[in-house]
């Protein structure tokens, strides 16, 4: 059963990966498209292993014309297949799966936008939210009155640091947090909250101290959020079974 659950994990991660990377490259201000809908470098349409992620980035993945490679975003299409593949091996059969499955995509794609364009769309964060109701129904009642009351705290928590950040801390990351409340509930979420604070001030300190940065400069905050919220779901949120 472990292994059916990794091996479900994989193919579910790569339908993931293919949805998401369509989601980054098709935004306002995004750059050229992916390898789901064109060579990045002569459009040519991909071959069949061009469109699956991970072999794109393999030999057999380049494009019959002018060679180049198909993966743009290597890393996004490993976090999702390989991540995917985690969660159906720790919480597979639980409650819980649906749940930890919109948080770990939900903080693939926030991640992969912020970096690129600095914004976290409001359909992304809206369409998660969604989803993040219905997948909680398995839980019942208690998980919809620990949403609400973790979505209102994280809410208002980075309303603050907004505030306190002066454009440090963008309303995208304001409404990230609030999604992160509602999926994982009050307890989790403030403690996700938490994390991606340390994680954040270690790589600014980390900017500073090789003075790639000043304290003037700003970075994306919600890879931080994303990574924080995916180490709660995968160690409290979803026990293994």
């Amino acid at each position: 059963m472990p292994l059916l659950r990794i091996a479900l994990g994989l193919v579910v991660g790569s339908l993931a990966a293919l949805w998401l990377r369509r989601l980054a490259h098709r935004l306002p201000g995004a750059s050229t498209p992916d390898a789901t809908d064109g060579c990045p470098r002569c459009g040519a349409a991909p071959s069949l292993a061009g469109r699956i992620p991970l072999l794109a980035a393999t030999p057999l993945g380049r494009c019959r014309q002018c060679g180049a490679r198909g993966a743009r975003s290597l890393w996004l299409d490993l976090s999702a297949v390989l991540g995917t593949a985690v969660v159906f091996w720790r919480a597979g059969g639980t409650p819980a799966l649906y749940v930890a499955l919109v948080v770990l995509w939900l903080a693939i794609a926030a991640s992969a936008i912020d970096l690129r364009l600095r914004i976290i769309p409001n359909r992304l964060l809206a369409g998660a939210a969604i989803l993040g109701l219905l997948a909680m129904l398995p839980l019942g009642e208690p998980a919809y009155v620990q949403g609400i009351l973790g979505a209102a705290a994280l809410l208002a928590i980075g309303a603050v640091l907004a505030v306190v950040g002066r454009g440090g801390f963008g309303l995208g990351d304001v409404k990230y947090l609030a999604v992160v409340g509602l999926l994982l509930g009050l307890r989790p979420g403030v403690l996700s909250l938490l994390l991606a604070v340390m994680l954040g001030g270690l790589y600014a300190a980390g900017l500073l101290a090789t003075r790639r940065a000043t304290r003037k400069d700003t970075i994306a905050f919600g890879p931080f959020i994303a990574i924080g919220s995916v180490i709660v779901a995968l160690l409290l949120y979803t026990p293994p079974r």
